[in-house]
Formats: C-alpha cells, sequence, structure tokens
C-alpha cells in the first residue's frame, strides 16, 4: 500500500502540534505523564499544554482538566498515558474531540498476544473513523527539537534538552531510541526529530522516514528495524530520502533465527530474510550499521556534511605499523589507497629524512614532539590534491598533556586552511575532549577502524536527484488454470516463450518412447522423471546422465519408474523427459520468489547441485535492467568464472543479464506466478540454456472467489 500524500501531511500534527493534550498528566515530572509536560515546558514550547487528570485542577503549573471535552477548544496531538484497560475510551474522546493525531504510551496490546491484539484493531477503528493518525501503542512517543515539541518519556531529556540538529531519528525500539538520543548528545550529534513506533497499529517506519525526507531539518535519518509489515511505504521513504540526498543509516537486527523469534515477540512484526534487506537498502544507497557504535559513528561524520571528491584516501601516522592496519581497513571498505606525488614526497623528506613518503605516511614520533613538524606535514599533504579523504592517527597522544592540544590545534588550524580537504582524525583521548577534536570540520574517532567505517558512510550516501534504475514489469504471462506445480516439460516451455531456451529434448510415455527420443536426439542423452510434484528429481532417483546408446536409455528408464514411485509414492509420473547433455558452460541459478514484504524478489547466483553449499547468490527486488541485472552477476564471488578464469574463455553474461532482466519484468507482471527456479542454466559463450525448472502458481482473483464457495 503506497502512502496517499494527505496522510503523510497529516503526520504535521505530530511533529509540529500547536496544541497538545496529555490524557494522564501527572505532577510528578518522574511519571510518564509527568515526564512531557516537563519537557515542553523546559524547552519553551510555544503551543498550548492542556494537562487532563479528572482528579487535579492544577498540574506542574498548568490548569488541567477533568476531561478531554472540557478543554473546549481544538486539539492537534494528545498524549495517551493511562491503563491499559482506559485507553480505547480514551482514543475514542480523541476522535470525539476531533484530535489530529494520537500517541499511546501504553503497552498491553498486540504485542501480548489475541486480547491485546483485539483492543490495538478497536482503537485503530475509531481512528480511522475520525481520520485521526495513531503513534504506538507500547510506544515512547516523539519529538521535534525545533518546533520545541516532546511528547515523549524517555529519560533521555530528565537533565537536560541537547541542542537540535540535523538528524532523523525512527526507532521501533523505544528502549534502543532513547539509547540513541543519549548517545548522540554525549557526541554532540543534534536530532532534529526522533520517533518511536511501537507496535505500529497506524503509523509505521516506512511513513515516518517518508516525511522526515520531507521534512527541511533534518539531513540525515537514521533507523533501527526489527521488521516491517509494509514494505512498500518502506520502500517510498527510503526512495524518498535518496531523491532529497539525505543519506539513511539503517540499524537491522533478527539476522538470526534467534533474533527474528525475539523480534516478534518483542513488537508482534513480521521480519523478513535478512538477504533481501540488505538488497533493498543496496538499491536505496541506504548505510547498514552493525553495531551501535557503527550505527553512532556514521551518523556523526554523516551529520557534518562534509563528502570526500573520491575514493583516494591518504594516510598520516605516527605509527607505522598503525599505517598498515589503516591501509588494511581502505582496502577492505572498498576504498583505494591514494599515490604520493614526487612533489609531495621530496617535501616530506625535507621536513623529516627519515620519514617513509609513501602512502602510508610515516613521519615518526618526531611529528608527536615537534607540532610545527606536524602542521608542515598536514599543510602539505592536504594542498597535494592527491587525496580526497586523509587519515590521521594520532594514537594516545589525546591522553598525553604536553602534546594533546598542540596536536590538535595544528591539526585543526591545517584543516580550516584547506576547507576543501576532508581531515578523519583517530585519536584516544578523554571522553569529555573528544568533542573538542571537532573543529573546523576534522571527524574525530577513537579507533582508526571507526574511521574509515565512517568514511565509507560518506563515501557511499546518495546525493540529491538519485533514484534506483527499476524498470517497468512488461505484459503478464499466460498460464493455466489453477494453482499448482508446472511438470519441467510445462515449465520450460514457458520460459521458451520468455527467450530462455531448454537444450534439445523431448518427452516420451514410456521406456521404449525414451529410448526412440535418445536415438533422434544423438550422442550422450539425459533422462529426467517427469512429475509435477516432484521439485528435486535427483533425491527422488528421477534422473540419469550421460546414458549413451537407446539400450542404456531404455535400462535408465525401466530402473527408474520403481524407484521414483517408492521414492515419492504419492507423486503423479508423466513420462521421461530426454534431453541433451551440455557439457561446456558454467551453471547458474536464476530464482524468483514473492517476499511478504517487498514483493517480486530476483535471485542468480552460482547453480547446479552444489547452490546450497556456495550459497553465493545476489537479491533485488523485480523487476530490475539489463544493467541492474548485469551488476548482479558481477558481485558474486563465482563471477571471474563467467568473465574468463585463469585463461578459460568469458561466456555469454549479457545473455544471462538478458534473460534475468525479461524472467524478473514478467514475473512482476503476473501475481500468479508464484515461484521460478532455473536451476542450472548454463552459461556458455554465447547464449543460455535452462537445463531444469521449477514454476509454481497461485490461483487467480476470480478462481479463488470461486474455490471459496464450493
Amino acid at each position: 500500500m503506497l502512502i496517499r500524500p494527505e496522510r503523510s501531511a497529516s503526520l504535521k500534527a505530530l511533529f509540529r502540534p500547536e496544541s497538545v493534550a496529555v490524557i494522564g498528566a501527572s505532577s510528578n515530572i518522574l511519571r510518564f505523564g509527568g515526564r512531557p509536560i516537563d519537557y515542553m515546558k523546559r524547552a519553551g514550547f510555544e503551543g498550548a499544554i492542556y494537562p487532563v487528570n479528572p482528579t487535579r485542577d492544577v498540574i506542574q503549573g498548568l490548569r488541567a482538566y477533568p476531561t478531554l471535552s472540557a478543554i473546549g477548544d481544538s486539539i492537534d496531538c494528545a498524549l495517551v498515558s493511562v491503563p491499559t484497560d482506559e485507553t480505547v475510551a480514551a482514543i475514542r474522546d480523541c476522535a470525539e474531540a476531533g484530535v489530529k493525531a494520537a500517541i499511546v504510551f501504553s503497552a498491553g496490546f498486540a504485542e501480548n498476544g489475541p486480547a491485546g491484539r483485539a483492543l490495538q484493531d478497536e482503537m485503530v477503528a475509531i481512528a480511522r473513523t475520525s481520520g485521526m493518525r495513531l503513534l504506538g501503542p507500547n510506544c515512547m512517543g516523539a519529538f521535534h527539537a525545533g518546533h520545541r515539541f516532546y511528547g515523549t518519556f524517555t529519560v533521555t531529556f530528565e537533565d537536560q534538552i541537547p541542542p537540535p540538529g540535523n538528524v532523523g531519528l525512527v526507532s521501533q525500539s523505544g528502549g534502543y531510541g532513547g539509547y540513541v538520543m543519549r548517545h548522540a548528545a554525549m557526541r554532540e550529534i543534534g536530532v532534529a526529530a526522533w520517533a518511536t513506533t511501537g507496535n505500529e497499529a497506524d503509523i509505521d517506519a516506512g511513513e515516518l522516514m517518508l516525511h522526515l525526507a520531507g521534512d527541511d531539518d533534518v539531513e540525515v535519518i537514521v533507523t533501527y528495524l526489527e521488521g516491517l509489515r509494509n514494505g512498500a511505504a518502506f520502500v517510498e521513504g527510503l526512495a524518498a530520502a535518496k531523491a532529497a540526498g539525505k543519506p539513511v543509516v539503517a540499524m537491522k537486527v533478527g539476522r538470526t533465527e534467534e533474533g527474528r523469534v525475539a523480534a516478534a515477540s518483542h513488537t508482534a512484526s513480521l521480519t523478513g530474510e535478512d538477504a533481501i534487506y540488505d538488497a533493498v537498502f543496496e538499491e536505496f544507497g541506504v548505510i547498514r550499521a552493525s553495531t551501535s557504535r557503527e550505527l553512532l559513528d556514521m551518523t556523526y561524520a554523516l551529520s557534518r556534511g562534509r563528502r570526500p571528491r573520491g575514493d583516494r584516501v591518504g594516510v598520516v601516522s605516527i605509527s607505522g605499523g598503525v599505517g598498515v592496519q589503516i591501509c588494511d581497513y581502505v582496502a577492505d571498505a572498498g576504498l583505494s589507497l591514494g599515490v604520493s606525488p614526487d612533489a609531495l614526497r621530496q617535501e616530506l623528506t625535507s621536513l623529516v629524512p627519515a620519514a617513509s613518503t609513501r602512502n602510508p605516511i610515516d613521519m615518526t614520533g618526531l611529528v608527536s614532539m615537534n607540532h610545527d613538524l606536524m602542521e608542515k606535514t598536514m599543510d602539505a599533504t592536504l594542498a597535494s590534491g592527491a587525496f580526497d579523504a586523509v587519515v590521521v592517527f594520532l594514537g594516545i597522544c589525546g591522553m598525553t598533556p604536553s602534546m594533546a592540544e598542540p596536536l590538535r590545534d595544528v591539526i585543526i588550524r591545517a584543516q580550516e586552511r584547506h576547507p576543501e580537504a576532508l581531515v578523519l582524525l583517530s585519536v584516544t583521548a578523554p571522553e569529555d575532549e573528544m568533542p573538542g577534536y571537532s573543529r573546523g570540520g576534522v571527524l574525530a574517532f577513537e579507533d582508526p577502524a571507526d574511521a574509515i567505517a565512517a568514511l565509507k558512510a560518506l563515501w557511499r550516501a546518495p546525493t540529491p536527484g538519485q533514484r534506483a534504475a527499476l524498470m517497468a514489469p512488461g505484459p503478464a504471462v499466460a498460464l493455466p488454470e489453477g494453482a499448482g506445480r508446472l511438470d519441467e516439460a510445462k515449465a520450460k516451455a514457458l520460459l521458451a516463450g520468455l527467450g530462455l531456451r531448454p537444450p534439445r529434448e523431448e518427452r516420451a510415455a514410456d521406456a521404449a518412447g525414451a529410448a526412440a527420443a535418445a536415438e533422434r536426439i544423438g550422442g550422450a542423452v539425459a533422462l529426467k522423471i517427469v512429475s509435477p510434484d516432484i521439485a528435486h528429481k535427483t533425491e527422488a532417483g528421477g534422473v540419469a546422465l550421460r546414458l549413451s546408446g537407446t539400450d542404456a536409455v531404455r535400462a535408465a528408464a525401466e530402473a527408474m519408474l520403481p524407484r521414483v514411485a517408492q521414492a515419492a509414492p504419492e507423486a503423479r509420473l508423466d513420462g521421461f523427459l530426454v534431453s541433451e547433455m551440455v557439457t561446456d558452460g558454467a551453471e547458474m541459478l536464476l530464482g524468483l520468489t514473492r517476499d511478504p514484504i517487498f514483493g517480486p524478489m530476483v535471485t542468480v547466483g552460482a547453480g547446479g547441485t552444489l547452490v546450497e553449499l556456495l550459497k553465493d547468490t545476489a537479491v533485488a527486488r523485480a523487476p530490475v535492467t539489463e544493467a541492474a541485472a548485469k551488476a548482479m552477476i558481477l558481485s558474486l564471488r563465482t563471477a571471474p568464472l563467467l568473465t574468463g578464469w585463469r585463461g578459460s574463455p568469458a561466456l555469454d553474461v549479457d545473455a544471462l543479464a538478458r534473460a534475468i532482466a525479461a524472467l524478473s519484468s514478467a514475473f512482476a507482471a503476473t501475481p500468479r506466478l508464484a515461484t521460478i527456479e532455473v536451476n542450472p542454466v548454463v552459461v556458455r559463450a554465447q547464449g543460455l540454456v535452462a537445463l531444469d525448472a521449477v514454476i509454481e502458481t497461485s490461483l487467480g482473483a476470480k478462481e479463488e472467489e470461486h474455490h471459496e464457495r464450493r
């Protein structure tokens, strides 16, 4: 379901309300109903705040109201902090009062089982009758720092309300959202807008990201995800962020089976295969963090608004060993090590004759004590124009009083003299002094690996106007009535109509027919059982390869029938397929499936019987263009087998890319196609051959209706 513009616009009441009612308001600023009032008063919220509590006349210096209807004024946003069994009534009151958005702190709904789900569904139904939007339930709320609205009970602001910044954060976990917010404040990463989604009964993470993509106060979007229900909304949010040039940093948990179970029990949400999330992230340039430290480092770097002009990295180190480590990190990140030009090397040698002036540049420990030398080294390196980013390693100098401040200042001065340069500094310093290194545009990190991870994020971040290269779905494919698996012969006939031809082969009803077919085909042949009920014929004993002569084919067929019947007694056996043996080329897998979250997906990878062992695949949303398909192919570890490995001939990668694009287009246009798997498809020097195929279909809408009537 795509997000209608009016629904996205309605989130203005959630982030920038002019009036706020707090239902279940408290005079105790440490209670859920007390914290938001305290935060908004301290932040200087300029709108009206209406505490609602039938037992109080005044709350935190504000007039309190016994009911929402007693306020007698329009309410943009209501914060609902009442017991679970009172929440539905509170939402009904909000709907009757014309409240535009409600944030439900209360828990005990879908995350607690069927009874809670029923209460949650009732809330949503009430809200939708009035057009009111719901955030939560079971969430910590939202805030917009620029608007000074703090509709949250997170403890993050108990001691201080940090200054606003340019980061928007959407978290499905309230606790983790507060954790990131607190650490962001410690790193002096300013947050403009923040929302936690909880059970996502109405507003979900994708819709919030779409809204933040259009918020002028937000330049970087960060999200924490446990799972999604509405993949289309999430994709729409990512597409809007990419088009606006707003980088997205994502922490997606639930990669393991244990993690997926925990995520489902925590938020009652659905989780998808991790590879599919990776494919969606790759499509939209999302930067995935694997740890909280990575997430914060990347967000910190991106929020500073500095981008490298290219991928050439220069390294200046006081330790040769660490310089080598950084070179490894650069290579692992897919960046390149810049080359020190002769003029720079000569200038650096004149400063320190014993220096190693190739990149990495090791000026020896002398520069840590002679700060003038460090300043001249930085000036020369930045002025050379040989590097798009320079990583400087100072190690523990930041803990040494005689070195810390002078070295910090000379690097900052050099950065200020060369504002076009990007400088990343790795230094160990007291926690409260680290922000001091981030002046003049310098980006400071404790560990050099963190610096390179952040640099990779800067390099990969999208620029305004970028859009994913998607292909429109092609014409739908005509399918037989009913649902189920097509037998191999029918599956191959369908693929041939899409340009993916099978080998020379014939279908035979019995052993004698198989022998006659083998004679007509000539040479060695493969013999396979034909059955719509057997997906993996090899395991059922339904495949015989490299058969030569009619006697061998007849004997193999006669032995195959009872063997398969015993292995798969319920399967329908519809004769044999006799095919020419194809011995040249490389075996690949081409698969298409429908993910319950993101829809049609295409997979390409190393194929044959070792597909599960190699697990070398690339995944993308379907349909894909030929260019995108070729990029998928070349991203495989086994791609050199296609492009010419150790003198072997290059194979027809372009033909495989065309097949991927054509099949993905047809699949996306034909909802009744449930699964297509071509394994193996042999890529030859010229063209392709589909040796085996499985296609499963589902019922169409009319067929489903007829089936239900029956």
